[in-house]
């Protein structure tokens, strides 16, 4: 009987949150319908072990860190069974919720979809907790119910897949993925719900938040990137700067949207971004070449 989709799950160093993940797979109704592929990159914990634990679940490794190497040794792998879902180790996600994106992309046409989310912030400090509080608020979520980004998981049809070759070496994959498709293209599964992990202090999310911003400037600077569905760089800005001026009119509307409860976690929000940026700046204009896996 063939596979109903394939998954692969890029892992670095996720030898304790991949085990809540690949639970949910060993579930009867994923395990033998589905083609699981860990591809661990550059670990130096036991992430490879734990998963061949698994039934079902082919686990590998190569030697060097780095997230697309992992997407791209996956797709390898994964060869020609379709529809494809790209997931974190660290995603937690139900066995119904899996069926439910594999149906939605088993198309004939182009359509990529992505899971609706929850953020884990029960072991965060009050301010990570209110920034993602904000997150979750009519003022952000109207942006965010259009985009793919930042769910720990998406996913092609096949025909979608065909649309680019391989992943490049960016470390904004989702944010490289979502653009390779127009909005009609894409879709949010309100029935599919993805639990993420979030950081547990304001040093973790600020280090993502500088990771996520030095990601768009790298996806809009990468000259590699020419040879892709992208097209050049002035292509790219193109694409990317409408989805800038639309989260920028999306926070304009706060008069509209904004709860009373909303207030704090919003400034909090926007003074998190705020600081990631100009922490990315100083580094920048310092000359100091940022190392993120």
């Amino acid at each position: 009987m063939p596979s109903r989709a394939s998954i692969v799950i890029p892992a670095y160093n996720e030898e304790t949150r991949i085990r809540a993940l690949l639970d949910s797979l060993s579930d009867p109704s994923i395990r033998g319908n589905y083609d699981i592929y860990v591809v661990c990159n550059g670990c130096t914990d036991r992430t490879l072990q734990v998963a061949e634990e698994y039934p079902g679940v082919v686990a590998v490794e190569i030697d060097a860190a780095g997230k697309y190497l992992a997407l791209n040794e996956g797709d390898r792998l994964a060869g020609d069974v379709y529809p494809r879902l790209y997931c974190d180790a660290d995603v937690r996600i139900s066995p119904s919720s899996i069926t439910a994106l594999a149906e939605a992309l088993t198309v004939e046409e182009v359509r990529v979809a992505a899971p609706s989310v929850r953020y884990a912030t029960e072991d965060s400090t009050w301010l990570v907790r209110m920034f993602y509080r904000a997150v979750e608020s009519p003022v952000v979520t109207v942006w965010l119910n259009d985009h793919l980004i930042g769910r720990g998981l998406y996913g092609a049809s096949r025909a979608a897949r065909r649309r680019f070759d391989v992943f490049p070496a960016l470390l904004a994959d989702d944010l490289y993925f979502e653009l390779q498709f127009d909005p009609s293209e894409r879709m949010i599964l309100p029935e599919a719900i993805a639990t993420t992990w979030v950081p547990t202090n304001i040093h973790q999310l600020l280090r993502r938040e500088v990771r996520a911003a030095e990601g768009n400037r790298q996806y809009l600077r990468a000259p590699h990137a020419n040879d892709t569905a992208d097209g050049p760089a002035e292509q790219r800005r193109g694409q990317f700067e409408p989805r800038q001026r639309s989260r920028m009119a999306t926070l304009r509307r706060w008069r509209r949207d904004l709860r009373g409860r909303d207030i704090v976690p919003i400034f909090v929000y926007l003074g998190v971004r705020i600081t990631a940026r100009t922490i990315l700046a100083v580094r920048m204009t310092g000359g100091r070449k940022i190392h993120w896996r």
